[in-house]
């Protein structure tokens, strides 16, 4: 399997809804949620290791302007806060941490540099292999 999406369910401050998460093994250290459902093309792309982060410390991101991953009991905060305004969406922490082991059986963690391909450098301005 090289991708997964799955849909989750999610509470934003416009109501409940749901949200695509996908993941792919050629973006090993990304994940994308998509918010179609609130506005078309709308989507957000986050490292993988915040949720992963979250669900064992509690918490990852806070810097001012970054997003923010916070659990709180059985619920995990997305958080995004910029100079213009903040957004948040709720979701079950089960339903993260469903979605994150599957995106492990994709790519395991801590081997995401072996799914990179290096040998297109055009992707990759100022790189010489």
């Amino acid at each position: 399997m090289d991708a997964i999406t799955i849909q989750l369910p999610v509470l934003l401050e416009s109501g409940n809804t749901t949200i695509a998460a996908s993941y792919r093994r050629d973006d090993p250290y990304a994940v994308t949620l998509g918010f179609d459902a609130v506005r078309p093309g709308a989507e957000w792309v986050l490292a993988r290791d915040l949720f992963c982060d979250a669900l064992i410390y509690g918490q990852a991101g806070g810097k001012p302007g970054d997003v923010t991953v916070t659990v709180r009991g059985d619920l995990v905060v997305l958080g995004l806060s910029t100079p213009d305004g903040a957004a948040a969406a709720v979701f079950r922490r089960d339903d993260v941490a469903d979605f994150i082991g599957q995106t492990h059986q994709i790519v395991r963690a801590g081997q995401e540099t072996a799914e990179l391909d290096w040998s297109d450098t055009a992707e990759f301005p100022g790189v010489s292999l």
